[in-house]
């Protein structure tokens, strides 16, 4: 009788050791594949950055984590065309510094995360520049062009919090990008 007991004792001790084990492996497989599908949110920036090439893979990836993201849908906004300059952020903001005098500054400030702001002609309006569309980042052939003046950008004006945006779409480059 004893042995009876002590065997089916052992028969559910492995019964939960085994469901334990299953679980852990499919956990396990699925944090391995997916990161946290609870909160893809945590991921490093590294790892999310490396879906930047692949967007339906990133897309995929956070419909399986309920997370939603914008990356690749058209900005809503008024098309514009606007005459002006290219610099970075923190230059500008900071110390007032722009144009041509400043583009090899304003080119390592936008290398290093500086955020690139784009000032009108006309009124001298700042606004932060934005992808248009499909999480693509800006192109060395715009950043190029930091610091030449009489840069025609087209795109859509965005506003939030009193903050302008310009969700850049397409440039035309100045005839003469020789320094003024």
């Amino acid at each position: 009788m004893a042995d009876r007991a002590m065997a089916q004792r052992a028969a559910r001790n492995r019964g939960v050791w085994l469901r334990l084990l299953s679980s852990v492996l499919v956990l396990g497989f699925g944090s391995f594949q997916f990161g946290d599908r609870n909160n893809l949110n945590s991921m490093p920036f590294t790892e999310v950055a490396s879906f930047a090439s692949d967007l339906a893979k990133a897309q995929q990836l956070a419909k399986q984590g309920n997370v939603e993201i914008l990356a690749g849908r058209q900005v809503r906004g008024e098309f514009v065309r606007l005459r002006g300059e290219l610099t970075d952020g923190n230059c500008y903001f900071e110390s007032h510094v722009h144009a041509y005098d400043h583009a090899f500054c304003g080119k390592l400030c936008v290398a290093a995360g500086s955020p690139l702001v784009f000032i009108a002609d006309q009124g001298g309006q700042v606004y932060l520049v934005l992808t248009a569309r499909n999480a693509v980042r800006i192109g060395d052939e715009v950043l190029d062009l930091i610091g030449v003046p009489g840069i025609m950008i087209r795109g859509k004006l965005v506003a939030a919090n009193q903050l302008k945006a310009f969700a850049l779409e397409a440039l035309d480059k100045p005839q003469n990008r020789n320094r003024p």
